[in-house]
């Protein structure tokens, strides 16, 4: 990520009942690294992350494989067997020393849980497989994240490599796009989810960007944008008011956020404001719409892939239209702290943030 450029002008917590579902991570991870699997809504990946006792930076080694959503195995004995064996060979990628891995759920697994198609006694039946799995070379725990210890975790990692790059003063807490103070603020969205954070307050979103490449493959392109935009428009006017986050505020956009708005013309390090960005959607949900309408139906069958950046920013421009229009954003999937040392902001970056440099884990089971 390069340094900042200029362009002008232009808490949902799940309830006790669900809490109690997390297996106990009492027992101390190791502080100079650690393993986590960020088990999503459409695939577990596996990274390595340990600080650097020359720089006391944060470095990260990711696995080069991906396993099946911890949510498609929980529920089936003989599945959760044989992706536990699929976990050994991938950790051993990563740190073949590791003694500690952390599991880390979040929408694709909370969703199911709350709506009750996963129940308590399956999940508990999954802690104590991974409890009595003897061929297991370390110990797991497994952490079902709220939506609002998601939205933190990312913004931990936001901040951390905003701070890093030059995007914000961390001794003044100010950014370096403008001279008055500015508070730094988090935007992120997945397949099932979308976090957003600000000065203390997060909200998790239940956007289903899923839910709206399924519109599409049923209904085709224009006729499923406007139901998921219908759908989106809901839950997020639900929750965000109008001048959400106050004034002054820089947005970092990661995850699939960053990446749309990447495609849109807005990476490279760019900080935007957010009215200009939300017309750059705009216009490029529009030009994809287009692109699509002209290749009719001699591409072949269309996939998910065909409609998920229109439908991400469909999301992403509802909620930029809820944030107050003097603030700003910068999409950026990663962040390049120096010579072959690129970090991607994520809620196991924040995590281990907090354990490996701060030395706290804060969320409670």
């Amino acid at each position: 990520m390069t340094p900042p450029i200029f362009v002008s002008g232009s808490s949902e917590v799940p309830n006790s009942a669900m809490r109690r579902l997390v297996a106990s991570n009492s027992a101390k991870l190791r502080s100079s690294s650690m393993v986590i699997v960020d088990c999503g809504s459409g695939y577990s990946r596996v990274s390595n992350f340990y600080r650097s006792s020359e720089t006391n930076l944060i470095h990260v080694t990711k696995s080069g494989s991906y396993i099946s959503a911890l949510h498609t195995i929980m529920r089936c004995p003989s599945k959760s067997t044989k992706w536990l064996q699929q976990l050994i060979e991938i950790v051993k990628e990563v740190d073949s020393e590791a003694t500690q891995v952390l599991l880390g759920a979040t929408g694709g697994v909370r969703d199911l849980i709350s709506s009750g198609e996963i129940t308590a006694k399956e999940v508990e039946r999954f802690q104590e497989l991974l409890a009595t799995t003897t061929e297991l070379p370390f110990k797991v725990h497994l952490l079902i994240l709220s939506g609002d210890d998601e939205a933190k975790y990312e913004f931990v990692s936001a901040e951390y490599c905003a701070n890093q790059c030059g995007f914000v003063d961390a001794k003044k807490q100010e950014t370096t796009t403008t001279t008055s103070y500015c508070n730094l603020g988090l935007l992120s969205s997945g397949g099932m989810s979308s976090q957003i954070f600000v000065k203390g307050v997060s909200h998790c979103l239940q956007t289903e960007v899923k839910k709206g490449n399924k519109l599409g493959l049923e209904h085709g392109m224009d006729k499923g944008k406007a139901a998921f935009h219908k759908h989106a428009k809901e839950v997020i006017e639900l929750k965000l008011p109008k001048n959400f986050g106050g004034e002054n505020v820089l947005y970092v956009a990661i995850e699939s956020l960053a990446g749309v708005g990447e495609k849109a013309g807005m990476g490279s390090g760019v900080v935007v404001p957010v009215v200009e960005a939300i017309e750059i959607l705009t216009s490029f949900i529009e030009k994809k719409t287009e692109e699509d309408l002209m290749l009719g139906e001699d591409v072949g069958e269309r996939t998910w892939k065909s409609y998920f950046h229109v439908m991400t920013g469909i999301v992403g421009r509802l909620i930029l239209e809820r944030l107050h229009p003097d603030s700003k954003v910068l999409f950026a999937r990663e962040f390049e702290l120096g010579e072959d040392h690129i970090l991607k902001p994520s809620w196991p970056l924040g995590h281990a943030i907090e354990k490996l440099i701060h030395e706290t884990v804060p969320c409670t089971v």
